[in-house]
């Protein structure tokens, strides 16, 4: 950021158009049409709630994904993203509603997936798998863990949005929520609360991020991993919440592309921005592919039954050799090299673009995961994604967007009280030599 910032034109909240309200309230109803129709239609059951189980742990590392890059922002003192960080932090609004998707995935039948939970397993635990793959133990851990994460996670943003929500309220001589008032209650001063804030959420961030890691490892065991009891990775955790981080760049840099004209902060998303956001999104496109490799090669070279099984099945027969195909150009080779382009990462249009197929390479990265995982989908001819599969995902995807929206149309758009959002007072701004010659 070369200019310094004005806070002005960012104090009021900022209207999402009617149109995407709207067309985010039809696609969830559209949503639940298609889990209704596909529980109710014979033979549908096991691929609807695995297309469930697939935008549960896909939108749950989302929400989370943007908040984790809101916090390594406030750890680290970036300025080259400050403009990010409000939007960031959004996605973590719908993080309490994974909760309850997670609780109509278990009521409407999500356990029957699973081999250890069905009343004659097909496999024999052994005693310490016994103890832990117990339904009960399974759902507290989960609903504890997970409500421990989000109320922490919300302590940080309520740090991040007090002196915003104060000053700003200031500015618009009450003409605000009414909502804020509970967040600015007590209020200090100008100068101490903004202090205050960056203090906390220098002391919050790096507990939400070992929270985040801790217990997204044991959700993604818990919902994915225990589909195939006798399989096991040491860094299947790691890599899951790893890439949660990289989908929440991500879609951090789709809509700030996408709904940046409307909540008024295009001109603070300057092409440098998008070529540090582009840089990051590269680097960790390279972490996914290493973190995949680190779990392949051992597990491939040691050829153990327990373990061999569950890449056999995904990298070897048909049809999930090619969906594993598809999924490593679209998570590996189309951004790696696209996103080389310094060019590419510049023109934001562009870069939405490249951005969109690694996004929707993650959903099928969980997809291929999950779904062979399920003993009915073990002899299907092609891969089971259909009208129904992919309406459920429109519908995750349009109350994910409704969400967010509501809370950007509610609130500064980005950090208008965060002093990181001007350049560094001793920053060198080089200027190229066409630049100098035309003074």
């Amino acid at each position: 950021m070369s200019a310094h910032f004005d806070p002005a034109p960012h104090y009021a909240p900022k209207q999402a158009p009617k149109w995407l309200i709207l067309t985010a309230q039809i696609g969830v109803g559209v949503g639940i049409l298609c889990f209704v129709t596909g529980l109710l239609l014979k033979g549908h059951g096991t691929r609807i709630r695995v297309a469930f189980l697939t935008n549960l742990v896909y939108f749950m590392g989302l929400s989370m994904g943007g908040l984790i890059l809101a916090c390594v922002m406030s750890l680290t003192l970036a300025r080259w993203g400050r403009s990010l960080k409000r939007l960031g932090e959004s996605f973590v609004v719908f993080m309490p509603f994974t909760l309850v998707l997670l609780a109509v995935y278990i009521l409407t039948g999500g356990l029957e997936l699973y081999e250890w939970y069905t009343p004659e397993p097909t496999y024999h635990a052994t005693p310490h798998k016994a103890i832990y793959l117990d339904a009960p133990f399974w759902m507290a851990r989960l609903f504890i863990s997970l409500s421990i994460l989000t109320l922490v996670s919300f302590w940080y943003l309520r740090t991040s949005l007090r002196p915003d929500l104060g000053i700003a309220s200031k500015k618009l001589d009450g003409k605000h929520p009414k909502w804020w008032n509970r967040y600015i209650k007590n209020w200090e001063g100008d100068e101490k609360e903004v202090e205050t804030s960056a203090t906390k959420q220098r002391m919050i961030a790096p507990i939400v991020c070992a929270l985040f890691a801790c217990v997204f490892t044991v959700a993604i065991v818990d919902l994915v991993m225990s589909l195939s009891p006798h399989w096991y990775s040491n860094m299947f955790g790691g890599w899951y919440f790893v890439s949660c981080f990289w989908l929440g760049m991500i879609w951090v840099g789709i809509l700030s592309v996408t709904c940046g004209k409307w909540l008024g902060i295009s001109e603070l998303l300057t092409p440098a921005v998008y070529h540090d956001l582009g840089k990051l999104i590269f680097g960790f496109c390279g972490v996914w592919a290493y973190m995949f490799y680190a779990q392949l090669l051992p597990i491939w070279y040691s050829n153990m039954t327990e373990e061999i099984g569950f890449l056999i099945v995904r990298l070897r027969l048909p049809p999930w050799d090619g969906l594993a195909m598809v999924v490593g150009c679209m998570c590996f080779l189309i951004p790696f090299l696209t996103l080389l382009s310094r060019g590419i990462k510049k023109m934001p249009k562009v870069l939405t673009l490249v951005l969109l197929v690694p996004a929707v390479g993650i959903w099928l990265e969980r997809y291929i995961v999950a779904a062979p995982s399920v003993p009915q989908m073990y002899d299907v001819k092609s891969v089971p994604i259909g009208f129904l599969e992919l309406g459920v995902t429109f519908g995750f995807l349009s109350g994910f967007i409704w969400v967010v929206m509501r809370f950007l149309s509610s609130v500064p758009p980005v950090p208008v009280s965060d002093p990181l959002m001007n350049p560094h007072p001793d920053d060198v701004h080089v200027h190229s030599m066409d630049d100098v010659h035309s003074h």
